[in-house]
């Protein structure tokens, strides 16, 4: 028998539901107490408190692969102020130095080995019971000028750690981005992005799939979550089902991601596409292309490509309960004090 393709993707979304993951309280209990800890050490710098970003934050992330971030939004130091930073770098490392140094020796359930320096970010790696928990902490300072983070302007710069540039990035020697968090987690937030929400997480099943079969580098998530949005703006009619979504937004992937740039809308100088080599471009456009060429040939293939998660299935549980989304509160971006 032929297999119901939207039945199935309905079903693997379902089993890859982060609100499926046993021990998600403790996780954001964690998450919760490394931004209060951020919050007192840099009580007189920071320009707000923590506040969520990533995935989880935009209700995109799924349960095989996934970490909860946070970002802290820094003054800018000026004669007048000395409260903040002047220059990026030690924004950066000053809080890599904290969490390393002093953070560490609070929680048992991280060392100071677990704690690394990433492009934009500090990443820590707990062990809560026995399960690893990642996260990110993304030091950024307000601009373009002192005192210019509020509720209705978030922008912020971003150091970038040297040795995990980009060629192009280091070809350019460049030090720093703009960036915007507020932007990002709006871009697919709301109700009137549901499908939307739904496709990118199927998508980073598909990607976390082919990555664990074949390896190698496929496209970043955040782009598939831009190129998402693009795909559903573009459509002069979205189709019906998810299996049709999907191939609609994998169709775009594949017209654009070698041919066109792929533009960051927190910062219209930040080509996102970019940050990927022209090979793991063509791969991934080719792999989208025998995504959907085998399983409108045989509707089983999708089980190869959208796999179940199996830890997750569970035939009682309704379907209404297992697909309930899990969302964080940033609608105060860090309540400025």
């Amino acid at each position: 028998m032929a297999t119901d393709r939207n039945r199935h993707l309905q079903k693997s979304l379902e089993t890859h539901d982060i609100n499926r993951v046993e021990k998600l309280d403790k996780f954001i209990a964690k998450k919760n107490a490394v931004k209060n800890a951020l919050n007192e050490k840099f009580s007189d710098s920071k320009a707000s408190n923590c506040l969520d970003s990533g995935s989880y934050a935009k209700n995109t992330a799924i349960n095989t692969k996934f970490d909860i971030d946070c970002c802290i939004p820094f003054k800018k130091k000026t004669s007048e102020d000395e409260k903040g930073y002047d220059n990026l770098k030690d924004m950066f490392e000053d809080v890599y130095k904290y969490l390393r140094n002093e953070y560490t020796e609070e929680d048992d359930d991280i060392t100071k080995d677990d704690v690394r320096r990433q492009k934009v970010s500090i990443g820590l790696k707990f062990d809560i019971e026995g399960d690893e928990f990642d996260m990110d902490v993304v030091p950024g300072r307000e601009r373009p000028n002192h005192n210019d983070y509020n509720n209705t302007s978030t922008d912020l710069s971003l150091y970038i750690y040297p040795p995990n540039r980009s060629k192009k990035e280091t070809d350019n020697n460049k030090t720093r981005i703009k960036t915007n968090i507020k932007t990002h987690i709006d871009l697919l937030s709301g109700s009137g992005r549901t499908h939307e929400r739904k496709v990118a997480k199927l998508l980073k099943v598909w990607k976390t799939e082919r990555k664990n079969k074949n390896g190698g580098k496929l496209i970043k998530s955040f782009m598939m979550e831009l190129y998402t949005k693009e795909a559903f703006d573009n459509a002069e009619e979205i189709p019906a089902g998810l299996w049709a979504k999907i191939k609609m937004v994998m169709n775009h992937i594949i017209d654009n991601i070698t041919e066109n740039d792929l533009v960051d809308p927190a910062n219209s100088s930040n080509i996102v596409s970019d940050s990927m080599s022209e090979t793991a471009k063509s791969e991934t456009k080719k792999d989208m292309k025998k995504t959907i060429k085998e399983i409108d040939e045989d509707s089983d293939k999708i089980k190869d490509y959208f796999p179940i998660n199996e830890d997750y299935d569970d035939e009682d549980e309704s379907s209404e309960s297992a697909s309930t989304a899990s969302v964080l509160s940033t609608s105060k971006f860090g309540e400025i004090e």
